[in-house]
């Protein structure tokens, strides 16, 4: 039941901004759901007083930055009111000294990057949606515990994530870990909030371990016929000395939707970027080269300055690029042993093939990460119904091979006729613990995350 007016009125005494304009509201709909105000706090205490309110006037609150990543999950059980942090935006503190930084939630990841650079320094992040100066914020991909190719070198948001400040379901403020590294009093609270989709509480401070960039970089693009070959030599660098920053791979497709000149729209392509001082870098290209050959590779490639730019560009806007021309596009991730990565591509390819639907294989190849991507003919009632049957065989093939698989991307139709999130996993007893200790009213993001929380 949508929330009643006058109970909007008393959340502007909140000293929240809010507003009921249509456009402003549509910003932040959610699988054909649309929230009947946004309010846009500007420090902690008044996202806390906006939980307060929510939980007296029994209203469901949807916590947002950009709303790039609200497609993510099940769709609500309930949307009233959007929580905006667009204007949480700030630097709180910057050590570049100490490798440290403390941000606001609503702050454009792009511009965290630009700031740093300046001091020869970054986030090891690569998200979709993250490029682009108006791209997604640090908090909505927290929350979503959105990575990238760099994944494969240092890890996901809570490998460099030190602490937190974050406001619970109750209207409570919560402090955890700190500004250094070695902060080890208490539960380490930040770790469950990192990819709980805004479902235990809405982050209001986030503070981070930075890194160095690396003085030079490379990447070098192997094709092959068969992706047995390109795993293979994904093999031969995993188990070995080497140390690259990324490793991926493409299917002939999803090269050629790319759309980049440096991939091979005929073969299996197998990316593999490194970072360090120039004879490291030489070395790498040596070893490689020398690698790709032995392999019979189809070609091999070294990718400099601004090569290497425009297929990292291509790479990051690959899922952007496909959700914007089809919104109909489904993805299919699988988080896969790495000798697994192979036969679930193999199989999700072919599955999509025999339901008709045009498609597109991609890995994070060295952290076992496989995507499918279902591009079918745009809103018809039909290709949302092969998709969800072939995303249905998917995820059983994936869980077959030992993987966890769910649809992060999907139309709400798809939705409709699969679980976005695969079967319950083992520990989902104790996310609903979680959920009922920290949001006991069901206000914050009720029914989108797993099993309905």
């Amino acid at each position: 039941m949508p929330v009643a007016a006058d109970k909007l009125e008393a959340l502007r005494g909140t000293g929240s901004t809010l507003t009921t304009d249509a456009l402003h509201c549509e910003r932040f709909r959610v699988d054909g759901v649309t929230p009947a105000a946004v309010v846009e706090p500007v420090n902690a205490e008044e996202v806390a007083d906006v939980i307060r309110w929510a939980r007296a006037s029994r209203a469901a609150l949807l916590p947002a930055t950009t709303g790039l990543y609200l497609p993510l999950g099940n769709p609500p059980a309930g949307l009233d009111v959007a929580v905006s942090l667009a204007r949480l935006n700030r630097v709180l503190y910057y050590d570049a000294a100490d490798l440290t930084l403390g941000v606001e939630p609503g702050i454009p990841l792009a511009q965290v990057q630009e700031m740093l650079s300046k001091d020869g320094l970054f986030l090891p992040v690569d998200p979709p949606y993250a490029d682009r100066p108006e791209g997604a914020a640090v908090g909505g991909l927290v929350a979503a515990n959105a990575s990238g190719p760099l994944r494969f070198a240092y890890g996901a948001w809570r490998d460099f994530v030190v602490g937190m400040k974050f406001v619970t379901g109750e209207g409570t403020r919560v402090k955890t870990g700190g500004r250094v590294v070695k902060n080890v009093a208490g539960y380490d609270l930040s770790k469950m909030m990192i990819g709980s989709l805004g479902t235990l509480g809405i982050i209001t401070e986030v503070n981070f371990k930075v890194f160095p960039l690396p003085p030079e970089t490379a990447t070098y693009v192997a094709a092959f016929t068969h992706i047995d070959a390109a795993l293979q030599m994904r093999d031969r660098i995993v188990h070995s000395t080497w140390q690259p920053h990324a490793i991926e791979l493409l299917d002939p497709r999803a090269a050629a939707v790319a759309s980049s000149d440096l991939l091979s729209a005929d073969h299996w392509s197998l990316a593999v970027s490194v970072g360090g001082v120039a004879p490291v870098i030489q070395r790498y290209a040596r070893d490689f080269s020398a690698l790709a050959a032995e392999l019979q590779a189809a070609s091999f490639t070294e990718l400099r300055d601004t090569q290497e730019q425009a297929l990292g560009k291509a790479l990051r806007e690959f899922l952007p690029g496909l959700r914007e021309a089809n919104p109909s596009t489904s993805v299919v991730k699988a988080a896969l042993p790495l000798t697994q990565v192979g036969p679930f591509l193999t199989k999700g390819l072919q599955v999509a093939e025999r339901y008709e639907l045009p498609a597109a294989g991609s890995a994070h190849a060295g952290s076992g990460i496989a995507f499918v991507y279902l591009h079918p003919a745009p809103g018809t009632a039909e290709a949302a119904r092969r998709t969800a049957q072939a995303a249905t065989e998917m995820i059983h093939a994936g869980n077959n091979l030992s993987g966890r698989v769910t649809l992060p991307w999907c139309p709400t139709e798809v939705k409709a006729e699969v679980n976005p999130w695969g079967p319950l996993r083992d520990d989902y007893f104790l996310m609903k613990k979680l959920k009922q200790q920290l949001d006991p009213d069901r206000v914050l993001n009720p029914g989108r995350f797993v099993g309905g929380l």
